[in-house]
């Protein structure tokens, strides 16, 4: 009987120790993560096994959750883990909370995760958390060695864009900021990226030419161009084998980065449902013809995504599985907030503006046709008429205290502070229309704008040389012979006091009254519809023709469509670097896009040009 119990032994502890390890082997498989896979399949992995192998699958599906930006989802199934975890689920687990502590802009401690057990693969995602740590708390030191440790850890497949993130960190960086970084003087790799960024600074302090016709900004551009191209040659004499050597071609502009090939795939965000349909549909019929009216630019192979139809972490989730390269929109305020804080790797031109002063770390520029935008360009043109004292007429609202904010800045900034602006609020139609029914005329007078802080102080009567009103033409209508009973004179035909009024009051269907009433009067409009003519009109849909907030719109979509080719320069400081059916566009270092519209005066309802866009 031993002896048959002995046999059986003998028998089944190789089939047993086989099964072991044939378990252990498949549990130790399923902690390898395929980018190809989305969350669905890890769950239904998961659903399908048990114990230690289950386990893996859920941490596999929580990785792929918070690539997917599902938190709420990846939390759920972290919180409902066991306790009793192996080491090497441990670290699964605390990687993916740190994943999500950066995605949502928490705190995290690191010290939890020991650097020395750690392979490669959770080195690079352990930076990577770091580097995101580094960003929240502006830490310009620790983000500089933290790409550097990337390059130690990153996948041939990823290095290229590793390089490239690594260098619009550096290029980003001011003299200043630069002179943060802490150099160990045995640590080349750092010490390269340092002096490339200081040649790449010294590159730029090129002379900028006082005047801005086409002739000196291209000569500014190709000077600025060669003096990079011989900085970076110079520097690649000393670093020659420098990780950084790999995206030269990049760095002088000989090679541009993917978002800027032909035929690049985008992902156009529009709002094509609700509320906001009309204006999501009128900038994409702009973008959509675009080629029509610029046929020698290259073509784009377009993706569209509506807004109303799901979450903005579902939409980019979406736009990454088709392999998109670019995304363009949003259009409302609270969805580029939202698509901001995700974060998306895809490089992104918003439009609409929002506060840019935290950095990203993707590269996201802002194209917006915002009111603020247009009372900056408003005392560039008021200033530009040697104007000294200017008075501000805009709605009692949280838009018109931008706006006046917005315009005294500019002015403080042309005028050295040796003048000041002023501002008068109105309240609405109804409230206009009751005071001038009962003969209540609207006084020049008004508060100064103390910059950033709101306006105080007693009002101020003086004698002011110009009158910047923002309204609707409806307001306008009222306010001007309002103004006109306030001084017991007709304002704005007199050299003394000019009228100037913004593109929210000009209107396609304005009265004859309305157009003889503002006499003199000077307003801002785009291009597209200063500069109407038959040829530009053939190619515009005859219902947006009829409606100029339309147009604007339209007009939005086809500058928008043009930028999208030039995403690459857009990190750059230029003056009136594209002329466009918004307006003249320039660009910040900052990555914002903003506009000079062109100038208008009635002459008794004819429009005439101002000498400025002529």
């Amino acid at each position: 009987m031993n002896l048959k119990r002995y046999f059986y032994t003998i028998l089944i502890m190789p089939l047993f120790t086989f099964l072991v390890c044939c378990t252990l082997e498949k549990s130790k498989k399923s902690l390898n993560f395929d980018d190809n896979q989305n969350s669905n399949y890890y769950l239904s992995q998961a659903d399908n096994s048990s114990s230690s192998a289950k386990i893996n699958w859920q941490l596999l599906a929580i990785r792929a959750l918070i690539k997917e930006n599902k938190f709420s989802q990846a939390n759920t199934l972290l919180s409902n883990l066991p306790q009793n975890l192996d080491a090497e689920q441990q670290k699964e687990k605390l990687l993916s909370e740190g994943d999500i502590a950066v995605k949502k802009r928490k705190s995290f401690d690191l010290t939890q995760l020991i650097i020395e057990t750690l392979t490669d693969s959770q080195l690079y995602r352990y930076y990577t958390i770091k580097l995101g740590l580094d960003i929240n708390v502006k830490d310009i030191d620790a983000q500089a060695h933290d790409y550097i440790q990337l390059e130690k850890y990153v996948s041939e497949t990823e290095k290229k864009q590793l390089l490239n993130n690594t260098w619009n960190f550096f290029r980003k960086l001011d003299s200043d900021k630069i002179g943060k970084v802490l150099v160990d003087e045995n640590d080349n790799t750092l010490k390269g990226w340092v002096d490339l960024a200081y040649a790449y600074q010294e590159a730029r302090k090129a002379p900028i030419p006082q005047d801005d016709t086409p002739e000196t900004i291209d000569e500014k551009s190709e000077n600025e161009k060669r003096l990079l191209k011989q900085s970076v040659n110079n520097w690649g004499i000393q670093y020659s084998d420098h990780p950084a050597k790999e995206i030269i071609s990049i760095l002088i502009g000989e090679q541009t980065l993917s978002v800027d090939a032909n035929a690049k795939k985008i992902a156009l965000l529009l709002p094509l449902n609700g509320s906001s349909r009309i204006f999501g549909e009128t900038i994409r019929q702009g973008y959509m013809d675009g080629i029509k009216f610029f046929p020698q630019e290259p073509q784009q192979n377009v993706i569209l995504l509506d807004t109303t139809s799901a979450p903005m972490d579902a939409l980019i989730q979406q736009a990454q599985e088709q392999n998109v390269e670019l995304i363009v929109g949003p259009l409302l305020k609270d969805e580029v907030i939202k698509l901001k804080e995700l974060a998306p790797a895809i490089p992104v031109l918003t439009l609409n503006k929002v506060d840019n002063t935290s950095a990203t770390t993707n590269k996201m520029c802002y194209f917006a046709l915002s009111p603020e935008n247009e009372a900056k360009d408003a005392a560039d043109h008021i200033y530009s008429q040697h104007k000294i004292k200017p008075l501000l007429l805009v709605p009692q609202t949280d838009l018109g205290k931008r706006v006046a904010q917005s315009f005294a800045e500019q002015w403080s900034q042309l005028s050295a502070n040796s003048s000041q602006a002023y501002v008068q609020y109105f309240g609405n139609t109804k409230t206009l229309r009751a005071n001038m029914n009962r003969n209540v005329g609207i006084s020049l007078a008004g508060n100064p704008i103390l910059i950033d802080e709101t306006s105080s102080g007693e009002i101020a009567s003086t004698e002011y040389d110009a009158i910047y009103v923002y309204s609707s033409y409806e307001e306008l209508t009222l306010i001007k012979p309002m103004l006109d009973m306030g001084a017991n004179k007709t304002i704005g035909n007199s050299p003394a006091v000019t009228l100037y009024s913004s593109s929210k009051s000009h209107v396609a269907n304005a009265s004859n009254d309305f157009n003889y009433d503002m006499n003199k009067t000077e307003y801002a409009d785009i291009p597209m519809i200063i500069n109407q003519t038959d040829k530009v009109n053939t190619k515009i849909p005859s219902n947006i023709q009829k409606d100029y907030s339309l147009m604007r719109l339209y007009a939005m979509g086809i500058d928008a469509w043009r930028l999208t080719n030039r995403f690459n320069q857009l990190n750059f400081h230029q003056i009136n670097f594209l002329d466009g059916m918004t307006g003249k566009l320039s660009t910040t270092d900052q990555c914002d896009v903003t506009r000079a519209l062109s100038w208008q005066q009635y002459i008794y309802g004819e429009a005439k040009s101002d000498s400025k866009n002529e």
